[in-house]
Formats: structure tokens, C-alpha cells, sequence
């Protein structure tokens, strides 16, 4: 994950958390941010309608939606410029083989597993599993298991 990724899911969980309207000094210090890469990440969290910033002396930034409707996948899009789809426009001019195709074709299905599993997984998922006392990893591995069952679910229907 980068380091983009991890701040901004550190701020937006901090915001879900708090429910309220939180300055920027108050969400770097509670999660160990930087306060001006902070700043610059909120840009994107806002341009992505993740969360709204309100100026002035009582300002700061909250959650633009309910942290139910807001996806692990969406923040990273958010966050990530690198996950952004590749343009093959250029490779269309090649005759690709057979085992080129497949990778492609392999790789896709990943890709689309990848971006299910992430977008399953929203802020009030990743905050009670953070704030719950059970054991991270069987709740994550939970998760996984449901993910699993809804595609293969899909595949049969």
C-alpha cells in the first residue's frame, strides 16, 4: 500500500470515527500524518467526493457520505494514481499469440476479483474491525470467505 494510500484511509477512518467536522492539526496528530501532505491528500478525498472541507475558524473536513457507502476501492482509485487502467491503445496494432491473450485475459479476471473484494469492504467494515477486540485477521479472513461465495455465485448464475 502507499504511503498516499495509508495516510488518506488513516484520515477518513479517523472522520467516520469522530462524526464530526475535525482540523487538519487534529487528524495529523491523532494518526501520525503529516499535516501538509495531509492537505494535499484531503484535495483528492474531496475531488473524489470522499469528504468536504468547511473553511474558516471552526473548519476542518468530515465525511461526505456515510462511512457504509464509502468503499476501500474508492478511496485507493482516490488516492492512487498508478491504479488507474493502463491504455493498450498502442498494442491493438500487434497480432498478440495465444498465451499473450491468456495472460491478459488472466490478468483481468485478478484485476476484477482485486476491485470486488476492495469495493465489499467500506469505512464501517474496516472501523469495526479496528475497534473490534476479536482477532483482525479471522474478521478480515470472514470477509474474504463472503467475497469468495458472492463471486462464485456469480459465476454459476
Amino acid at each position: 500500500m502507499k504511503a498516499s494510500v495509508d495516510y488518506g484511509l488513516r484520515a477518513v477512518l479517523f472522520l467516520a470515527e469522530q462524526n464530526q467536522i475535525c482540523s487538519s492539526k487534529d487528524i495529523a496528530q491523532a494518526m501520525s500524518i503529516p499535516r501538509d501532505y495531509l492537505i494535499q491528500l484531503a484535495q483528492l478525498l474531496r475531488n473524489a467526493g470522499i469528504i468536504e472541507a468547511t473553511a474558516g475558524k471552526h473548519g476542518g473536513y468530515r465525511l461526505a457520505r456515510k462511512p457504509s457507502e464509502i468503499s476501500l476501492l474508492e478511496i485507493s482509485l482516490a488516492l492512487n494514481d498508478d491504479s488507474k487502467p493502463a491504455d493498450y491503445a498502442y498494442e491493438k496494432k500487434r497480432n498478440d499469440s495465444d498465451m499473450v491473450k491468456k495472460v491478459k485475459k488472466a490478468y483481468q479476471a485478478v484485476l476484477g476479483s482485486f476491485n470486488a473484494y476492495l469495493g465489499s469492504i467500506t469505512l464501517d467494515v474496516l472501523l469495526a474491525c479496528a475497534l473490534d477486540g476479536r482477532n483482525q485477521v479471522q474478521y478480515i479472513a470472514e470477509r474474504l470467505n463472503n467475497e469468495g461465495n458472492r463471486l462464485q455465485a456469480k459465476i454459476a448464475s
